[in-house]
């Protein structure tokens, strides 16, 4: 039985890079930091450089801390509550920052994004087909 879904965004990434990387926009308040970050849907959440949460204006250590485990290692992060964009869908959710300075990924993991969305991506192609869950 054939099934039907329909994206109001295509994006085209790069297939020579490592990965899938997308624009993203992270505010607060009046302040705003856009980059680039990976989509990582064995991530389980989001988790972005701790310089991104400093140009907001973000105390990193006043948010809830939070460990994660990997295969590289463990690292230290804390949670804020900010305003997540890409491709103008606008979240407000949790997200983590790394404790340290030099952490040199960001990631869009399964909490905060990808339970935001709904995503098609033809790896082959270089595609991305993207929209917002509720629509």
């Amino acid at each position: 039985m054939p099934f039907n879904l329909s994206f109001s965004v295509e994006y085209k990434f790069d297939t020579t890079q490592k990965g899938i990387s997308i624009p993203v926009i992270l505010s607060l308040k009046n302040e705003t930091v856009d980059f680039l970050a990976k989509v990582d849907t064995g991530a389980d959440f989001c988790i972005f450089k701790r310089e991104h949460g400093e140009a907001l204006g973000l105390d990193i250590e006043s948010g809830y801390p939070q460990m994660f485990d990997t295969v590289a290692g463990n690292f230290n992060t804390y949670g804020h509550e900010v305003t997540l964009s890409t491709f103008d869908m606008h979240f407000d959710v949790m997200v983590y920052f790394a404790s340290s300075y030099g952490f040199r990924h960001n990631v869009l993991g399964r909490r905060g994004w990808l339970d935001q969305v709904k995503l098609g991506i033809v790896d082959y192609e270089g595609q991305l087909y993207i929209n917002k869950y509720s629509e």
